[in-house]
């Protein structure tokens, strides 16, 4: 088994002025009255989304809150709970942080608020026989950090129901030196952070059925189930807020509830369209356990013998444990009786696919998504927790697309992944080949071609040694550096 070693520093966050194509930061805050009469509500849900690649695959943003300012000078609060959210694995997708009714008005700034943050990075930095896992902590000194955001496209809240989308974009926001430079002594430097956060902050109008962030899906919703009924859902999210959705006659639940409603208390997966009459409706409900007290999810790091594994664990909840914090590394132990779901987004695999999805012990590989209830985090001695059930989830891959075919009607990419993408590090291929179904939506300025960079979002498989993608979004891609 290969060694892991972790490390942890906490360096002086530096903020400065940024110019993005969306909007322009400014250090310091204003804030105003107006007069005049109050114009109608408008119900916003507030969604965040990060703009990655593969370079830092864990980033857990402390978020304090959000205020906007109208172009009349009124402020409006539109969060005030701090969220602890996780957002290397939203690479792409949008998930609620809260709904409320604010001024139909338009709105030239927003206030920004942020407490310490921190993110892991695989550097492989320690040397021969080292997989280096870093933890840098962003943290100036100061426990709140608030910044303006001068819009530079006014935004514009009208109508019954809408989103709001804030976007980090990561790799332009954040930059480190690795701890170790190819020896165990500590390098020159090493472990420095420097955040320089670039957000966008934007309209979601919403469709009637909506397919993508832009236009009112969210997606990867965990949390734990508060109350339950005949139409309604309430989870505790992984990122501390609690949202309701409502549940249809095509609402498909999955997993361990079989077709049934997650009891309260089960851990969940949700994806879910916001609703034009200001409700969010549920399209699919993925229960990953009905008994059990904690739930990590994250990506395989290790897989020894078909039995024991160790995943990043950047998405942990559980009665004990704050929301989203916690170890980054969950070691655990599969045995005859554990079960293996596949989250497919509409219940079921999408028609026409050229190859057949399996997930089991033998089919497991490094750089796969999984969500792992256990009921204890914590090992002893040689035991290590042992799920009842392990769900493949969703995730984000990034790469250049090395070639396009098409075979009866059915488009495949082979995206060479970046080189510290965790597949690449701790798999054996650098390959995956992705596939568009009817199912698969894409937002990108122009279709992808040969030497294109591309996010694609996916079930992640093995096929006897090569790893295939079902593919339910591709995107633009992110310059690996």
């Amino acid at each position: 088994m290969r060694r892991l070693m972790f490390e942890s520093c906490s360096r002086m966050l530096m903020a400065a002025c940024i110019a993005s194509p969306v909007l322009l930061f400014f250090a310091g805050c204003s804030s105003g009255g107006g007069a005049g009469s109050v114009p109608a509500n408008t119900h916003a849900t507030l969604l965040i989304t990060a703009t990655n690649n593969a370079k830092i695959p864990i980033f857990k943003f402390n978020i304090q809150t959000l205020t906007l300012f109208a172009d009349d000078g009124t402020s409006v609060p539109i969060l005030t709970t701090p969220q602890l959210v996780e957002l290397g694995s939203i690479n792409g997708v949008a998930r609620p942080l809260v709904a409320a009714d604010i001024p139909s008005k338009t709105y030239v700034s927003a206030k920004l608020a942020f407490g310490p943050s921190t993110f892991a990075v695989i550097d492989r930095s320690g040397g021969p026989g080292y997989i280096d896992a870093g933890t840098y902590n962003i943290d100036s000194g100061i426990p709140i950090i608030t910044m303006q955001l001068m819009l530079n496209t006014p935004l514009v809240v009208t109508g019954n129901a809408m989103g709001v989308l804030l976007n980090l974009n990561i790799p332009q926001s954040t930059t480190y030196t690795p701890f170790l430079d190819g020896s165990p002594t500590l390098a020159p430097g090493g472990g420095v952070a420097i955040f320089n956060p670039v957000f966008s902050l934007s309209a979601v109008p919403l469709a009637g059925n909506p397919t993508t962030l832009q236009d009112g899906k969210v997606e990867d919703v965990h949390g734990q189930v508060t109350a339950s009924s005949g139409s309604a859902l309430t989870i505790t999210t992984a990122s501390g807020s609690s949202f309701t959705f409502d549940t249809s006659s095509s609402t498909v639940f999955a997993g361990a509830s079989g077709t049934a409603a997650p009891p309260v208390g089960s851990f969940v997966d949700v994806d879910a369209a916001l609703q034009t009459d200001g409700s969010t409706l549920a399209t699919h409900i993925q229960t990953e356990t009905t008994t059990l007290q904690y739930d990590m999810v994250g990506q395989v790091i290790e897989y020894t013998s078909q039995t024991y594994i160790a995943s990043s664990g950047r998405e942990q909840q559980a009665p004990s444990l704050a929301n989203g914090t916690g170890d980054y590394i969950n070691y655990l132990q599969f045995n005859p009786s554990t079960q293996f779901e596949i989250s497919w987004p509409s219940g079921t695999a999408p028609a026409g696919i050229s190859f057949t999805p399996t997930f089991n012990a033998g089919s497991i590989l490094p750089g796969q998504n999984i969500a792992t209830p256990i009921e204890s985090p914590q090992s002893v001695g040689n035991v290590y927790p042992v799920p009842s059930i392990v769900t493949l989830e969703p995730q984000t891959i990034n790469g250049t697309v090395a070639a396009i075919s098409n075979l009866n009607g059915q488009t495949s990419y082979q995206i060479t992944l970046f080189n510290d993408d965790l597949i690449t590090l701790f798999g054996s291929t650098q390959t995956v080949v992705a596939y568009s179904t009817a199912e698969t939506h894409a937002i990108t300025t122009s279709p992808l071609s040969v030497g294109a960079t591309a996010r694609v979002r996916g079930l992640l498989f093995d096929d006897g040694g090569t790893l295939r993608m079902v593919a339910t979004e591709i995107e633009d891609g992110v310059p690996s550096s």
